[in-house]
């Protein structure tokens, strides 16, 4: 320590990556999003979809595709 009480040399690297981490965690993680019907529905017809594919696909088009589907099943007749 110097003479106005603080500890020389450089902060521990053990507490800088602690921090760096934490404050990593705060701005990194992703907006809960709620589990709507539709989003539940359109992940199993996703689920199904991809099951049955052979080859190559485009994935907006599978995306697409699922979420038609989910709309389907939510519709009123």
């Amino acid at each position: 320590m110097n003479s106005t009480g603080k500890p020389r040399g450089r902060p521990k690297k053990e507490n800088k990556l602690l921090q760096e981490a934490r404050d990593f965690k705060k701005s990194k993680l992703p907006k809960d999003k709620p589990l709507t019907a539709r989003i539940y529905l359109a992940g199993q017809a996703l689920a199904g979809l991809l099951s049955n594919r052979q080859g190559f696909s485009r994935s907006e088009e599978i995306r697409r595709e699922a979420y038609d589907w989910a709309d389907r099943m939510l519709e009123e007749d």
